[in-house]
């Protein structure tokens, strides 16, 4: 066992002392106790699966990010099961004034950017903003004639990452205002 783990059966404990806060809270948004108890489980499953990811930065007390996380599982099962409608879940998620949940929406939408670009561009984006490599290393690591080229078609990878993420924002958008 790892300190990782340790800390996260700590944090976990910690969590379920917080469960009665968090039935409550639930109860509130109108759901019952079973839906509730299952709710709970569920944000607990994927809040340690975010802690093993090693990129997840937690910026939040757990209990927060938990708590919000069964909102959001509330609000999409109920959802699906006809009990709130769509502009009243639009309005309490634009209400969310949690950074953490702007960035993470931030995050999904510039990941699905990133992912629609050819496998040159993802490389050379990775490359310069994740391994912070310099353009004549990328260049040759990717196969092009120079630094300036490099340059240049990071350039516009990025433009083409920038356009996808725009045009991922305006169809959230649609969908949420239907």
């Amino acid at each position: 066992m790892t300190y990782h783990d340790d800390e996260i059966k700590k944090q976990l404990k910690e969590l379920y002392k917080k469960w009665p806060e968090v039935r409550r809270f639930l109860f509130k948004l109108g759901c019952d106790s079973s839906n509730a108890e299952d709710i709970f489980q569920e944000a607990l499953v994927i809040f340690v699966r975010k802690n093993q990811d090693p990129t997840f930065n937690l910026t939040v007390d757990p209990i927060f990010y938990v708590r919000n996380t069964c909102k959001l599982l509330w609000y999409n099962q109920s959802r699906k099961e006809g009990k709130r409608t769509t502009f009243e879940l639009e309005q309490d998620v634009i209400a969310l004034n949690d950074d953490w949940f702007q960035k993470e929406v931030q995050l999904g939408i510039i990941e699905k950017a990133i992912e629609q670009l050819g496998e040159q561009c993802r490389q050379i984006l990775q490359l310069f903003y994740g391994a912070g490599k310099a353009m004549s290393e990328i260049a040759n690591k990717v196969g092009l004639r120079n630094e300036q080229v490099a340059k240049a078609q990071k350039y516009r990878c990025l433009q083409k990452a920038k356009e996808h993420a725009r045009a991922l924002e305006v169809e959230i958008t649609k969908k949420s205002l239907r």
